[in-house]
């Protein structure tokens, strides 16, 4: 085995205790500039969705209703004045940055990192000044980035090992599954956990980790669902701290493990990949391939989206808004994974806001007749419009082997049919966003724009400067103080 980044070479039997020694050992001078300095610019995109998502209808609803069976304590919540237990604060705020579909995402092993990362470390933060029996303990922005790192490494490495977008197709939301040891795995660093604590914290939230994406279809469940993996982690790791023992190698176990109970019926040879978990551990970087939607929809529809809007700039007259009914029929050929997660029929109307934003057909119409797809048009009043419906039930999606890939599974190819035979066809390997991803700049600009719709300049300002110097604080509770104070609405 390699050297994980220590100081001596370790030989371990199995994937889960090599892991789990390359997180307690890692430190901060391990880890390439460029990732150090990605990763800021990633929860700064965490932050930003955070924030727009505090006050969406549903996350209030959240909010609200939790509010009724959960105690107060003094956890931070973004955006709100109130103050919860640890799991309970960091659900909400895990359910604020995937509310509104504009979070980050990993295409190969798909997981919303943000949304695990930043509402887990900033309840295990937390909880260092107010353990009980325990002086409080500062920590450093330096530390709270290198434990985001090693979650989100973790939590795509779990992806791996269950060949990723295979169990997004399977119909599990992968995310909420593959986020629950990376979680564990953020935590148990930030508490300097030894490594056998470590592997008790990603045994406990292995043996919790579950989310079924037929929560896509409607409701407001699915907006919380990383937030049971913030849950599954943190309760793993506060046990571990406190030498409370977890199953030992959780993920390898062939009877009962968490590779083989979540690869079981998949129809692979092998049915998983354990040595994908460890696989050039230190040395390739899973945070370089997380990538940003620039849009507010499943990530599987954006190349579509795109190639919509290319077809709008290159024949204006053709789809113009009075012209849109000519078009006799759509079809969008995609990913396997992409056409079970988004290319279903809608079978009701209106839809859902979060079965509109994962709906390819809805978000195609919508991109026709707005020429966008950004938060509001998801307002309640926007949701029945007859101009949408007219498109969406001339749209239908089919699965092309060609897009499964990926570096492809967000790519697409379009056929547009209008009455007179007039045929558009495009196809579309990578989005924006996944290639090319969005730079830092970007990612700055989508930020500024998103806060400027909740927040004052002085305190989006101020935030932002924390959040990229992020390095240089000494107490990155000083961040949690301004995150938590209130934010307004984007959307009704």
């Amino acid at each position: 085995m390699g050297s994980y980044g220590l100081e001596k070479p370790i030989e371990l039997q199995g994937v889960t205790a090599q892991l789990s020694h390359w997180i307690s050992g890692l430190k901060l001078s391990d880890v390439p500039p460029a990732v150090l300095e990605r990763a800021k610019y990633q929860l700064l995109d965490g932050v930003a969705c955070a924030l727009v998502g505090a006050h969406v209808p549903w996350s209030e609803k959240y909010v609200e209703t939790t509010a009724e069976y959960e105690p107060p304590g003094g956890y931070s919540v973004i955006g709100w004045d109130k103050k919860f237990g640890p799991l309970a604060a960091s659900m909400m705020n895990a359910a604020f940055i995937q509310g509104t579909e504009l979070d980050d995402y990993h295409a190969a092993a798909p997981v919303h990192n943000s949304a695990i990362m930043l509402p887990t470390l900033i309840a295990a933060t937390e909880s260092l000044t107010r353990r009980p029996g325990y002086a409080p303990v500062k920590v450093t922005g330096r530390h709270f980035l290198l434990s985001t790192i090693v979650g989100f490494e973790s939590s795509i490495r779990a992806g791996n090992g269950l060949y990723g977008n295979d169990m997004l197709a399977r119909g599990w939301h992968c995310g909420a599954v593959y986020g629950a040891p990376g979680s564990a795995a953020a935590a148990a660093k930030l508490f300097q956990l030894d490594p056998t604590q470590t592997e008790d914290a990603i045994g406990i939230a292995c043996t919790q980790a579950c989310g079924l994406m037929a929560a896509q279809f409607g409701g407001m469940i699915k907006r919380v669902q990383h937030g049971f993996s913030t849950r599954n982690g943190l309760m793993g790791a506060f046990l571990a701290r406190g030498h409370y023992e977890g199953l030992k190698s959780a993920f390898e176990r062939p009877y009962g493990g968490f590779l083989a109970m979540f690869s079981s019926g998949n129809g692979k040879s092998p049915p998983y990949k354990e040595q994908a978990i460890v696989h050039k551990l230190g040395t390739h970087w899973e945070t370089m391939h997380i990538r940003n939607k620039l849009y507010a929809a499943v990530g599987t529809s954006h190349g579509m989206i795109e190639i919509l809007e290319n077809m709008q700039a290159a024949h204006p007259e053709r789809f113009a808004l009075d012209q849109l009914p000519r078009i006799s029929k759509i079809h969008a050929a995609q990913s396997y994974a992409g056409f079970h997660h988004d290319g279903w029929a809608p079978d009701i109307r209106p839809l859902s806001v979060t079965g509109a934003q994962l709906c390819a057909a809805y978000v195609m119409a919508t991109q026709l007749v707005d020429r966008e797809v950004l938060l509001a048009q998801y307002s309640h009043d926007q949701l029945d419009r007859d101009e949408v419906w007219d498109l969406v039930y001339k749209i239908s999606c089919s699965h092309d082997p060609y897009f499964d890939p990926a570096e492809r599974l967000s790519g697409a190819r379009v056929t547009v049919t209008f009455d007179d035979g007039f045929v558009l066809e495009e196809s579309l390997d990578s989005p924006r966003g996944y290639d090319p991803w969005v730079t830092n700049e970007q990612l700055v600009e989508k930020y500024r724009k998103l806060a400027a719709s909740v927040l004052d300049p002085l305190r989006s300002r101020e935030i932002e400067e924390a959040v990229l110097n992020m390095d240089a604080l000494e107490d990155v509770t000083e961040l949690f103080e301004v995150l938590a104070k209130p934010v307004g609405k984007c959307l009704t």
